[in-house]
């Protein structure tokens, strides 16, 4: 049985007028991007925005669909396929709030740049990239 989740690229305008996207970093990994299953009945746009709140404290508008990623994980010690359906997301204005009950322990507006450098994982980088292409 497949895993069906989704991801948000966050992106805002900065106050000195740059892109910044939004990257969150649990206990113990590496920066990425917000993202989580979808729970049985939900819809992904719903599901990316209820993700996006939990782990950062933000909501935002939800866009189209970026890019889609499907790899294996191990769950309950069982190989498994997970497919991540990325979406852009332009953020409203908030407070950013570690999603402590998410095991999320930094959340970051990033310049583009660094971003791509923080990020740990190549297929979440080639993620954002795609995501640049859509927004020019």
């Amino acid at each position: 049985m497949t895993i069906r989740a989704v991801g948000g690229i966050t992106l805002r305008e900065a106050p000195n007028g740059r892109l910044q996207v939004l990257l969150i970093k649990k206990r113990g990994g590496m920066w990425t991007l917000p993202k989580g299953r979808v729970k049985r009945g939900e819809a992904d746009e719903a599901a990316i925005l209820r993700e996006l709140a939990e782990e950062t404290g933000l909501t935002g508008d939800v866009g189209e669909p970026v890019s889609m990623s499907s790899y294996k994980v191990i769950k309950a010690g069982q190989p498994r396929r997970k497919t991540v359906t990325y979406f852009l997301i332009w953020a409203h204005p908030g407070e950013l709030r570690p999603g402590l009950q998410e095991s999320i322990e930094m959340v970051r507006w990033m310049d583009v740049r660094r971003a791509l450098k923080c990020i740990g994982r190549p297929r979440v980088r080639a993620v954002l990239r795609a995501a640049l292409t859509l927004v020019g």
